[in-house]
């Protein structure tokens, strides 16, 4: 682990960005130079990876993460290089800020050194691409996490990770921001401000014992009942709530509420309010909140689109979302549908 990131440096890194590698966000593995022990389809997968002593296969140790053969110190390698590597898609293009190099569970076969290179291109990398490092060589420790600040400002598609001489790695983390093209959108088209794919992110709550905020704003519906937000039991008179900060600043037109999979343990209630501090990451405790709707029931396992219930003016902007429910329980995901600022 580099000396200049911490343990705590890395929690505050991961709250502020997301894994635009993450399988979840469409992150793939889709080239590497050798995969003879274990796939590189492993290192955008979620977790750790896991290790079962004793699970061979004709190839050896079972290993839940990328690894290539030997070649140090060969006549014969699979690539003419002096090291192997990696192609990766990421799920959204967008600025990196640091990437994790997880070794966990190789002990003995790790590389000793990393470096990463990007490029921006319209479908994947072919061959005669042309590729930035934005990572320089950096040394690696077996069975660690691996963080590694970026300095990098360009916007880029996918990433390429060069590992020095051979060895395995379980998985690659690329955290950073979501960068949307306008171009990819309508002249005032209705989008969800809050999703994923335009920057939105859960950046407070009052509560996550069970799951995160950042499920809120995932593709897709949730897969399962971890796969939202979820608080824990309430024995008071409060409610809990979670504020999230929208990938663009705009107008809010419809919400859709989405309950999947949620049920015992659905809020009996929600309301939706707003604000706008677009250079704060979290509103500060002084912002000014503007209800868009008023609290509403909920039923369990359902999507709950809200349009004739939206309170706020047509052309009232909002960078960020607060979502109360009453008094406690589980939400899959937020939608908020409005006209996007762009030029922000």
């Amino acid at each position: 682990m580099t000396d200049d990131f911490d343990r705590d440096a890395m929690d505050d890194f991961q709250f502020r960005y997301i894994n635009l590698l993450a399988e979840r966000v469409g992150g793939r593995a889709i080239n590497c130079s050798d995969q003879w022990f274990a796939s590189c389809d492993n290192l955008v997968k979620p977790g750790r990876g896991v290790f079962k002593a004793g699970e061979f296969s004709d190839k050896g140790q079972v290993m839940d993460g990328w690894e290539s053969r030997r070649s140090f110190g060969r006549q014969f390698r699979m690539s003419q290089l002096d090291h192997d590597w990696c192609v990766l898609r990421l799920g959204f293009a967008g600025r990196i800020r640091g990437v994790d190099v997880d070794t966990h569970h190789f002990r003995g076969n790790a590389p000793l050194q990393v470096a990463v290179d990007g490029t921006h291109v319209k479908l994947d990398p072919e061959s005669d691409t042309q590729w930035t490092e934005i990572i320089p060589l950096t040394d690696v420790l077996p069975d660690e996490q691996n963080p590694i600040p970026c300095d990098s400002t360009e916007r880029w598609t996918h990433l390429r990770l060069r590992i020095y001489p051979d060895g395995g790695v379980a998985r690659f983390r690329a955290y950073g921001e979501v960068l949307p093209d306008a171009g990819d959108y309508l002249e005032d088209e209705t989008v969800d401000l809050a999703a994923v794919g335009l920057g939105g992110r859960g950046v407070a709550a009052s509560d996550q014992f069970f799951s995160s905020t950042d499920n809120l704003v995932m593709p897709g519906r949730g897969v399962n009942m971890g796969d939202g937000w979820e608080t824990r039991r309430r024995r008071d008179e409060f409610n809990d709530w979670a504020i999230i900060k929208l990938g663009k600043r705009g107008t809010v037109r419809k919400v859709i509420l989405d309950t999947a999979h949620l049920r015992g343990n659905f809020p009996d209630r929600f309301s939706l309010e707003g604000c706008m501090e677009p250079d704060a990451h979290v509103p500060s405790e002084n912002a000014s909140w503007t209800p868009i709707i008023d609290q509403q029931s909920l039923c369990p396992d359902r999507e709950h689109t809200y349009t004739r219930e939206v309170l706020c003016p047509e052309d009232q902007k909002f960078s960020h979302v607060r979502l109360n429910i009453y008094p406690d329980g589980g939400v899959s995901r937020l939608r908020v549908f409005g006209i996007a600022e762009w030029d922000t």
